[in-house]
């Protein structure tokens, strides 16, 4: 899923969000072993970032925590409502 597949789902603005600073989180994962594996390899990518792919995974968690408390206020308190 890429962040220009979120402007055809019926997600409220503020879902959307979070969906999409998630998505962008997870990108970073991709883009920081790239950059560290231009002069490391494979495993030594994996230690080098590990850190940093702790903080990122936290990161994650709280910003879908926030995604799912959303979706799930819009469920829970919005009648007739055509986004989540």
């Amino acid at each position: 899923m890429t962040i220009e597949d979120l402007k055809n789902v019926k997600l409220s603005p503020m879902t959307a969000g979070y969906l999409a600073i998630y998505i962008k989180l997870s990108d970073l994962f991709t883009e920081v072993s790239e950059v560290t594996g231009m002069d490391y390899d494979g495993s030594a990518v994996y230690e080098i970032n590990k850190d940093f792919n702790s903080a990122l995974s936290k990161a994650q968690d709280e910003v879908m925590k926030l995604f799912i408390n959303s979706m799930t206020e819009r469920i829970c308190f919005l009648e007739n409502h055509t986004e989540i």
